[in-house]
C-alpha cells in the first residue's frame, strides 16, 4: 500500500472519504477554495492547494503557491506566502491580518485535540485488544490467570486462626498467673 499525502502533510487514506472525494481534510480545509480539492490530485503536482485568486484588500490576483504552503492546524489550515497569511473563503483567498491571526489562536480550543486524542486512545485500545487475542489463539496467553481464589482464603482463614490461638494461649497463661497471686 502506497503512502500518499494531501497537502500539509495529510494522510490521503485517514482523512478524506473515497465515498466523497471532493472533502478535504479538516486540518487543511482552508487551503482550498470551493470545489478545488480532489482526494485523487493529493501528492501529485496537480494538487490545487494554495491556487486561486486572492484578495488583498479590494485588489484580486491569482495565488500560485503550491501545496507545500499549506500549513495545517485545528481551525482548518492556512496558506502561508512569504509572510502572509490566507484562508479560503468561498472562491478566494482572504488574507489574514494580525489581529485575526491572534483571534484565531486565542479561541483555539482543545475541543478537536480531544477528539484526535479519544480516537487515537480507541485505536491504540483496538491494537492491543487485538495482540491479546491473537496471543491467546496461538496459546501465549499474555494475561495470566489466577489458579484459583480459595488458595487466598485458605492463608488467610490460616492466619487468622493462629492469631486468635495465640491470643487465647496468653489469655490462659494470664489466668494462670492471677490464680497463683494470693
Amino acid at each position: 500500500m502506497t503512502y500518499v499525502e494531501c497537502a500539509g502533510g495529510q494522510d490521503r487514506a485517514t482523512t478524506t472519504s473515497e465515498t466523497r472525494p471532493y472533502i478535504p481534510p479538516s486540518k487543511t480545509r482552508n487551503c482550498y477554495v470551493k470545489d478545488q480539492f480532489d482526494r485523487d490530485d493529493c501528492g501529485t503536482s496537480s494538487d490545487s492547494a494554495c491556487h486561486g485568486n486572492k484578495l488583498v484588500g479590494t485588489e484580486t490576483s491569482s495565488m500560485e503557491s503550491g501545496a507545500e504552503s499549506c500549513k495545517p492546524d485545528d481551525q482548518g489550515g492556512y496558506c502561508k506566502v512569504g509572510n502572509d497569511y490566507y484562508v479560503a473563503r468561498s472562491d478566494k483567498f482572504i488574507q489574514l491580518s494580525s489581529a485575526d491571526l491572534l483571534e484565531r489562536y486565542k479561541s483555539s480550543s482543545s475541543s478537536g485535540n480531544e477528539v484526535d486524542t479519544k480516537r487515537a486512545l480507541r485505536d491504540q485500545e483496538r491494537k492491543f485488544t487485538n495482540r491479546i487475542r491473537e496471543l491467546q489463539i496461538k496459546g501465549q496467553d499474555p494475561l495470566p490467570k489466577k489458579n484459583s481464589e480459595k488458595k487466598d482464603d485458605k492463608e488467610l482463614h490460616s492466619s487468622v486462626s493462629g492469631m486468635l490461638s495465640k491470643i487465647g494461649m496468653w489469655f490462659l497463661v494470664i489466668l494462670f498467673f492471677i490464680s497463683l497471686s494470693p
